[in-house]
């Protein structure tokens, strides 16, 4: 997902935004139904968990690392829910064909400690979409040699973290969204190619098996 930087003179660093429970709890569950409602496990204790642990780590693990690397290099940062991206998700996955997933995005604040260097933009950027690779290399050998029912929870959660890696490494910027790959582009063009590489060859299994 795409980072949106903030200047505001507020907030407080290393705890919560005074809305961001709020705004992590109602996305969490949002988006659980959406993906729920697009894999059709809503019916299924089993495939609503798989779902519930796909948008826990692909899309709330993916902000909120966003989060702790910002906080750790010393920015305010805090997770913020986007309402109209939660409606469109949900309407969306009603078709069960495709889904419109922006939850909210991480927002960074200036930095209140220690001086802004050319390489926090990188590190932040990337930790999201890393976020997802971790996940996806985890939870492909758990699809690949799992008994069913749980290979198919496991190709949920390994599909969508591998579909969201390779998504936010594209390199796009468009107006009001630019994306982590981008980012992690202007800044180091080498770690950009081999990031987007592990996200293509983590990708590949979800087409041929």
């Amino acid at each position: 997902m795409n980072i949106n930087y903030w200047g505001g003179g507020y907030g407080v660093p290393f705890r919560p935004y005074r809305h961001e429970v709020r705004d992590i709890l109602i996305a969490l569950v949002a988006m659980t139904i959406a993906f729920a409602l697009l894999f059709n496990t809503l019916l299924s204790i089993g495939g609503l968990v798989a779902t519930f642990i796909a948008v826990l780590t692909g899309f709330l693990g993916h902000e909120l690392m966003h989060r702790e690397v910002a906080r750790r290099l010393g920015y305010i940062a805090y997770f913020r829910a986007w309402w109209i991206g939660l409606l469109l998700a949900l309407v969306t996955a009603l078709t069960r064909f495709f889904i419109i997933a922006t939850p909210g995005a991480t927002v960074i604040g200036p930095k209140v400690w220690g001086y802004p260097s050319r390489s926090d933009e990188l590190k932040i950027a990337l930790a999201g979409p890393a976020t997802n690779i971790v996940f996806a290399v985890v939870f492909l050998p758990l699809w690949l040699l799992l008994p069913s029912p749980f290979s198919f929870y496991a190709n949920i959660i390994y599909a969508t973290n591998a579909w969201l890696g390779f998504f936010n490494m594209l390199p796009l910027a468009l107006p009001g969204i630019m994306l982590d790959g981008f980012r992690v582009f202007r800044r180091d063009v080498r770690v950009w190619v081999i990031t987007f590489v592990i996200s293509v060859v983590l990708l590949i299994p979800s087409f041929i098996l």
